[in-house]
């Protein structure tokens, strides 16, 4: 039998947990072990002495998402384990993996006031976890520290237990009172969802009356709701990577120090095409970037199709939209170089075809200068295919 490594996580199914196994099993096949996960109700301090015994795994790896209290090191009798998602502090000198809530929230606000809103809001999940209200918090922060107002939509506590059903009928109650053109910032996909359904019972129109960003990019409820939202992309698989690196570390007796992750890039989707970005032909013009900038589409060639100088396109396009016609070509190419990249199945020589680049040079100097890492190293870390 393979030595074993351990995902210990609270939310079985859940998109962030999948992908962060897919990064623990990852690093694991490189080192010839397994990554095996742990059942929720399994991953508890009365039951760990039993799992520990039977696997007798090399390392664990705890996540803090959906837990409310954590695992302490003392449980693991000095088996190598990582955690992901706690607080500083929580686990005591153990490494600890978690994403940059400042990072998310100026990347949120970055995005939201571009379309010039009359005011901001946040959603936090429906439970008060603490990962849900660093968010708040952080968000709270970067909107004040740009002298504007934020509206927060106030959670139950814990103790009530409250259904999504509750949630949405309060959530709806909460946007009608918004002022119009209010950006919302929801902690999460899952959370963005709820909030497209309540605005719809609020009679509350994304994007028009509200816009609307979330976090985690999960591409099937992003997709799927109406309209599909802008989510700010993270990156679970990697934050499995090191923490399962970690582990091998710690083996080796090699010191790791914690590591706070910040987001990839903002997918923009229907959601945060609103109030500023409300010209018909501003909203086509982004429409057309989205469907044909990896087919070589052009400024040039863009503003030639519109009955205005280039000039006026150009400031009416950056008021509307926060960045020129070119920076939205890049971004859309480079969304997909991140999603070809991602599937092993396609050759990194044809990638800079596939986006719309004439020259591998430029989108390899452009991907270094955004992510800091080549291509190829890139893939290494988020490839699917394991």
């Amino acid at each position: 039998m393979r030595p074993q490594v351990l995902y210990l996580s609270m939310i079985p199914g859940n998109p962030s947990h999948t992908r962060k196994l897919a990064g623990i099993r990852r690093y694991c096949a490189a080192r010839g072990w397994e990554a095996e996960p742990v059942a929720p109700e399994d991953a508890t301090p009365e039951k760990l002495p039993e799992i520990l015994r039977r696997h007798r795994p090399v390392g664990c790896v705890v996540d803090g998402v959906g837990r409310s209290a954590p695992l302490p090191p003392r449980l693991f009798r000095g088996i190598p384990v990582s955690y992901i998602g706690y607080l500083p502090g929580e686990t005591g000198q153990k490494p600890n993996f978690r994403f940059d809530a400042d990072a998310i929230a100026k990347a949120a606000l970055r995005e939201l006031s571009a379309g010039r809103p009359s005011c901001y809001a946040v959603v936090g999940f429906k439970n008060p976890l603490d990962w849900s209200r660093r968010r708040i918090r952080a968000f709270r922060a970067a909107v004040a520290a740009a002298s504007a107002k934020c509206h927060v939509f106030p959670s139950k506590p814990a103790s009530a237990g409250e259904a999504w059903g509750g949630f949405v009928a309060r959530l709806a109650l909460w946007l009608a009172a918004l002022p119009e053109h209010c950006a919302v910032f929801a902690v999460s996909d899952q959370v963005a969802v709820r909030v497209a359904e309540a605005a719809h019972l609020a009679r509350r129109h994304i994007p028009r009356s509200l816009t609307l960003l979330s976090v985690d990019n999960f591409t099937e409820l992003c997709e799927g709701a109406s309209p599909p939202i802008s989510s700010i992309q993270l990156d679970f698989e990697r934050e499995g990577f090191i923490a399962a690196n970690a582990i091998g570390d710690r083996l080796s007796r090699v010191g790791t120090k914690n590591a706070i992750l910040g987001p990839l890039l903002t997918v923009r989707r229907k959601s945060t095409s609103g109030h500023g970005r409300h010209e018909s032909w501003i909203l086509q013009a982004v429409e057309t970037i989205r469907h044909e900038a990896c087919d070589g589409l052009t400024a040039r060639e863009l503003i030639s199709r519109f009955p205005t100088s280039k000039t006026n396109f150009n400031r009416r396009f950056r008021e509307a939209i926060g960045h020129s016609v070119l920076d939205e070509i890049l971004h859309v190419r480079l969304e997909k170089a991140c999603t070809l990249l991602s599937r092993t199945d396609t050759a990194i020589g044809a990638i800079p075809g596939l986006c719309g680049f004439g020259c591998d040079r430029t989108l390899d100097a452009l991907f270094r200068s955004r992510f800091k890492i080549s291509m190829r190293d890139w893939r290494k870390r988020n490839s699917r295919r394991f």
